[in-house]
């Protein structure tokens, strides 16, 4: 538990946490309120504050201090947890003048971290985790001494030796955008120290950071005797297993956001943008649709109709183009009629320049010094279709009545008159930032609302949406921000940028495809710990076609090793499975991509080296299924030349001492640990990974060691494994019906029984196909088992 000292002569609070007599965490700060064109008062400008223990219970203290002069009255609301060194609080800010004030910021904590006792020469590394699904700076990077690290809504800070993780930032974000500084500190900070011996520390200065936790307040104004909370802002300290940092804070980010989805599993499909871009067409549409017929057996359940389909005049129009001559309704009614949900791609938060909305109404544009708010713009980062780039999209003004009346109608027509059951909606951050600048800074172009904060003008919008979609229809949510969306406002949210883009002039400069497939699948890493925690992640769409789009340019056109590596990441996401390729046109070596990929798996894989600050290169995602259990290890090489990669037994789930072994999904080979508990992988050539299935050696009889079938390698694809006098029994799961290479694994003294199965071909009771020690099995009946038995 964090041990709280209330302040002293210099108005700070200070926190410690002791993990041994040698070891201790000090984290000392204060506040500080800015008004508008006014300067920053901190802490110092206070009285010092009349401080009480509220409560004290089995799950912890709660304290209050109060602090005041003749203009703010600030109140520091503390709650400290028994079950985890965890602290919680947020700033009531409350007017005590006689005039209005208007809050431009305030920081939840401004002052110092100390992490004393233990010498950690590898230095510390922060998460960013970023803002909106679009950012290309999201990963890990290494704390520079001097420099002012900038994330939004909460940062990781690691040390390099893996023995600590501190997590800072807010839990709650429901009205304001919150931002974290630190600074790794170049020399010994004299406050620290002091708070330290106050506290009676003995422990030797270590590593020193400067920390900011802040909110955005937006210029909201105070009226005398009113006052507001700030979010609630969170410090934890975690050992190494980042995974149980990540959730403990995904908890108590719930509590406060309290998310909230009738669907209990992410969205499958097919969706047009990746190999149609803005060229789609009714046509289009209907012939994917009427080849996904033939995949019926993955249970793909929606088709989404991406951009393209409304009028040229563009975004505020909201009707079919002279491309979709039957119409809307018509072409839902018809993906309705192929055995699928119609899905269809919406930005209904801004509006082109050239659109019959803006001319109809420029009234509904909101306005900077009486000028429209240009959310994107022709020199813009945003990729569209070139004819769009020309134009400008303005921000529609989200507090405007007639606004929100619209955004209803817009909804309203595509869900209940059209019968779309899916939407996505594009382009959201646009309409609170614009593309002018880095998201990932203080630098970047804020949009502001009269009379409410940007947040909430932005949930206040998606509220109006929601309510007009209903519960009923799936929401995604893509340049969303990812903590402000969380509640019941969208049911997924995108994760990373595109996955492929598409070229529009000649020596354009933009990132190759394996960059961005390297690009998506960082934030992937980065993010993974979001997924089913607030709604569900979207690893963006599976493209694994070995060839650019038929008329057009986006340099996509992976390897088949490049391929597996962007479908092993969608994979082990846990998150939204839409496959994208033209149908018709798929290389047949490609297509079992697909079968292999759906059902999606039940979670998220956890990456190992979640600090590795390039990309994650070995990813765990353990899995169980009455009773047995196992792990799925996705093992990448993102570099240029092939590479060896061990992993301890220990570090995935495996006691060091176990025998570990399992198949390559992708090859078909066994793979197993070595004696010193290390599972070792030799040349893995450049640009490719390993979907490996891990079990724990069955020294006494065989076993179940893994599928050709899906990349869970027995979760999809078996009710039951089932071990009972010398046949092992294996029920396929009536959900899935492919049937395919099964591989069991069979001990030496073993090896001599005749084998009877429902699965060798030729006849009953030869000698099985053995390598090795693998037994490989191939049912394409309907049976409702697979089984082996081993006769004396």
């Amino acid at each position: 538990m964090l041990i709280c000292q209330t302040p002293a002569r210099d108005n700070r609070l200070l926190l410690q946490y002791d993990e041994s007599g040698e070891e201790s965490l000090i984290c000392s700060f204060g506040f500080s309120v800015k008004l508008r064109g006014e300067e920053e008062v901190d802490e110092s400008a206070f009285a010092p504050p009349v401080c009480r223990l509220s409560a004290r219970t089995g799950e912890g203290e709660q304290w209050s201090l109060e602090y005041g002069n003749d203009r703010l009255r600030v109140e520091v609301e503390l709650r400290l947890f028994c079950d985890l060194p965890m602290a919680e609080w947020r700033l009531r800010i409350g007017n005590a003048g006689a005039a209005d004030i208007a809050l431009e910021s305030v920081h939840l904590a401004r002052g110092e971290l100390r992490s004393a006792g233990r010498s950690r020469e590898n230095g510390w590394s922060a998460l960013n985790v970023g803002l909106q699904s679009t950012d290309m700076h999201v990963g890990v990077e290494r704390l520079q001494e001097g420099r002012r690290h900038y994330y939004d809504s909460m940062t990781v800070l690691h040390a390099g030796d893996g023995s600590r993780n501190v997590l800072l930032g807010c839990v709650s974000f429901g009205d304001y955008f919150s931002q974290v500084l630190v600074r790794k500190k170049e020399k010994e900070n004299e406050n620290v120290h002091e708070a330290a011996g106050r506290m009676g520390s003995k422990a030797k200065a270590d590593d020193e950071f400067e920390i900011w936790i802040a909110n955005s307040m937006d210029g909201l104004v105070l009226q005398p005797g009113a006052s507001l909370d700030t979010e609630k802002a969170i410090l934890l300290v975690g050992d190494g297993d980042h995974d149980r940092l990540l959730q403990a804070y995904m908890s108590r980010v719930a509590g406060e956001m309290k998310p909230y989805s009738r669907f209990d599993r992410p969205a499958t499909g097919w969706l047009s943008w990746y190999y149609y871009y803005g060229t789609v067409t009714e046509r289009d549409i209907v012939e994917n649709a009427e080849a996904m017929k033939e995949l019926a057996a993955l249970r793909p359940e929606y088709v989404v109709i991406d951009s393209g389909w409304f009028l040229e005049t563009g975004f505020g129009d909201w009707e079919a183009n002279s491309k979709f001559g039957s119409g809307m309704k018509e072409l839902a009614d018809r993906i309705r009629e192929l055995g699928f949900k119609p899905g269809l791609w919406l930005s209904p938060l801004l509006a082109d320049a050239g659109s019959l909305l803006v001319r109809d109404h420029p009234d509904w544009l909101l306005r900077k010094n009486g000028v429209p708010v240009a959310g994107m713009n022709p020199s813009g980062s945003d990729v569209l279709e070139l004819h769009e780039k020309n134009n400008i999209k303005f921000v529609l003004d989200l507090t405007h009545p007639q606004v929100l009346a619209y955004l209803g109608d817009v909804v309203r027509r595509v869900v209940r008159e059209w019968g779309y059951r899916y939407i996505k909606l594009d382009f959201l951050v646009r309409a609170l930032f614009t593309d002018q600048g880095n998201h990932s800074s203080v630098d970047r172009e804020q949009v502001f609302f009269p009379g409410m904060t940007t947040v909430q003008a932005y949930r206040n919008a998606m509220s109006t949406i929601r309510e007009a979609a209903g519960e009923d229809c799936y929401i995604l949510g893509c340049a969303a921000p990812l903590f402000a969306s969380l509640g019941h406002l969208i049911d997924a949210n995108r994760m990373t940028p595109d996955i492929t883009r598409r070229n529009y002039v000649q020596g354009q400069e933009r990132p190759s495809a394996w960059e961005l497939v390297r690009i998506c699948a960082k934030a992937m890493a980065a993010r993974y710990f979001l997924n089913g925690r607030g709604g569900f992640n979207d690893p963006d769409a599976l493209v694994v076609r070995g060839h650019e789009p038929e008329g057009l340019s986006d340099d996509y056109a992976p390897t088949l090793d490049e391929a597996r590596v962007w479908a092993g990441v969608v994979a082990l996401s846990g998150g939204l499975l839409f496959c994208n390729d033209r149908l018709s046109t798929l290389e047949a070596e490609r297509r079992p991509m697909l079968s292999q990929l759906f059902p999606v798996g039940p979670a998220a894989a956890v990456p190992v080296d979640f600090f590795n600050e390039d990309i994650p290169a070995v990813w765990k995602l353990p899995l169980e299924r009455d009773g047995q259990r196992w792990t799925v290890l996705g093992i990448f090489n993102w570099g240029e030349k092939a590479t060896d990669i061990s992993v301890s037994v220990k570090d995935i789930g495996f006691a060091e001492e176990q025998a570990v072994h399992g198949i390559d999904f992708w090859s078909g080979s066994y793979i197993a640990s070595g004696s010193a508990g290390v599972m070792k992988l030799e040349r893995l050539p450049p640009r490719s990974m390993r979907l490996v299935s891990l079990r724990a050696r069955q020294a006494d009889r065989p076993q179940l060691l893994g599928t050709r079938l899906h990349f869970t390698q027995g979760w999809a694809e078996f009710a039951s494994v089932d071990w009972d006098r010398r046949t092992l029994t294996m029920r396929w799961d009536r959900e899935y019906s492919q049937r395919g290479e099964v591989a069991i694994w069979v001990p030496d003294e073993w090896r001599a029984c005749s084998v009877v199965s429902n699965g060798i071909p030729g006849s009953p009771g030869s000698p099985g196909p053995y390598e090795g020690n693998v037994l490989r099995l191939n049912r394409a009946g309907d049976e409702e088992t697979l089984w082996i038995r081993f006769e004396e």
